[in-house]
């Protein structure tokens, strides 16, 4: 089965509120009918759901969490009514790599998910493993990438547990105890610190709205417009919250002349001005 994503012709909106965080131990219709010989069957009604998946992005502070929110086609992907098992199905199993060529899933291994069973907010998530070869932060990272998708596309659950073909496995790959029940910690120790809802490639109408997330020093966004490689406009917003806690920021582009446009976000050290990460989408104006 193959998955295929739809992507939005506006921004995505932010689908998760608050702070995020890094996974850590816890105590804790068809309308087919046949109408008479002489008519064919209609085709089957197409139902799209929007669905988290959090992939993996290399920031000066090291493998950070980034969030893309894709549309995808229920009855083209033959996908059934648990939304989580459905997300940890296509990001695990590779089946809907990142839509951002700067994002990629430490899931590419040959890994499967067998069953998610979910009992009080408690999900145990069994995985037939493939090639695993992580060192301790990608392992961290590459559990965090499964807590936070789970989570994301179904806020019943609120910790998870992993087993290994239907049996508790002491490790993943040798640095941490993969036995224990993971829940998400602290959003600025896991989350990319800003990024871009809108999918790259995306199509857009005037006027150009644009909306994020991010957790930075005194809620500072750093933005720049820039077409053919030469920078059109550039400037600065800020998130409704600073860090640590995380919030939504928004920028109004106003009306843009149509064509292909690409929109850097960045966030930068208060302490020397270097740069901590920067999120770039390329878009395209289509009025």
């Amino acid at each position: 089965m193959i998955f295929k994503s739809i992507s939005v012709s506006v921004f995505a909106s932010l689908v998760l509120a608050g702070c995020g965080a890094d996974s850590q131990n816890s105590s804790p219709t068809d309308t087919s009918a046949s109408v008479g010989a002489s008519e064919s069957a209609s085709p089957a009604t197409e139902e799209i759901q929007d669905y988290s998946f959090y992939f993996v992005s290399e920031t000066s502070r090291g493998f950070r969490l980034i969030r893309e929110v894709h549309q995808v086609s229920k009855t083209e992907n033959e996908l059934g009514e648990d939304k989580g098992l459905n997300s940890l199905t296509m990001l695990v199993d590779g089946q809907l790599p990142p839509f951002d060529g700067d994002h990629r899933t430490l899931w590419n291994n040959g890994t499967k998910v067998n069953s998610v069973t979910a009992v009080d907010g408690v999900a145990t998530v069994d995985l037939s493993l493939g090639r695993i070869s992580f060192g301790s932060e990608s392992e961290q990272r590459a559990i965090d990438q499964i807590v936070w998708t789970l989570i994301g596309n179904d806020p019943t659950i609120t910790s998870v547990k992993f087993t290994v073909d239907g049996v508790v496995s002491d490790s993943l790959a040798g640095h941490m105890d993969f036995s224990q029940e993971f829940v998400p910690a602290a959003g600025f120790d896991v989350l990319a610190s800003v990024w871009i809802d809108l999918l790259d490639r995306s199509d857009v109408s005037n006027p150009v709205l644009i909306a994020g997330s991010a957790c930075t020093f005194e809620a500072n966004v750093a933005w720049e417009l820039s077409q053919g490689g030469e920078v059109k406009d550039s400037g600065a917003t800020t998130a409704e919250l600073a860090c640590p806690d995380r919030s939504d920021w928004k920028l109004d582009l106003g009306d843009l002349a149509a064509g292909n446009y690409v929109l850097t976000v960045s966030d930068f050290s208060a302490e020397d001005g270097s740069l901590i990460f920067a999120d770039t989408k390329a878009f395209t104006v289509v009025d």
